[in-house]
């Protein structure tokens, strides 16, 4: 799993939560330049590939997986979307492709 650049979420919180200690220490990478030391919120099954730059470049917004980001504090599990069910009902309602090889990533043969 990819996680998102740091500019990709400086894009909300330059200005949504900024006096927030988690937003500050944002703020504080971004300045710098330096890659935010992330800690993995979601385990993505074994044999499933997903990124951020995929749903993010298709107009998903965080609060989707992450629930109301504005309210909290740092970002932790508050929707089941680690689930097939979950991802699979996603893509139907935005008419995205389900097929198995659009998630899964089985060795080659």
């Amino acid at each position: 799993m990819a996680f998102p650049a740091t500019s990709t979420c400086m894009k909300c919180h330059a200005t949504i939560a900024t006096d927030r200690p988690a937003i500050e220490k944002l703020a504080e990478f971004a300045h710098s330049k330096q890659p935010i030391p992330w800690v993995r919120v979601y385990k993505v099954l074994p044999g499933v590939t997903w990124t951020h730059r995929k749903h993010l470049g298709a107009g998903v917004q965080c609060e989707t997986c992450h629930g109301t980001v504005s309210d909290l504090d740092a970002m932790s599990e508050t929707t089941a979307v680690t689930g097939m069910a979950s991802c699979v009902s996603c893509h139907q309602a935005r008419s995205a492709s389900a097929a198995c090889a659009v998630c899964h990533a089985w060795p080659a043969k």
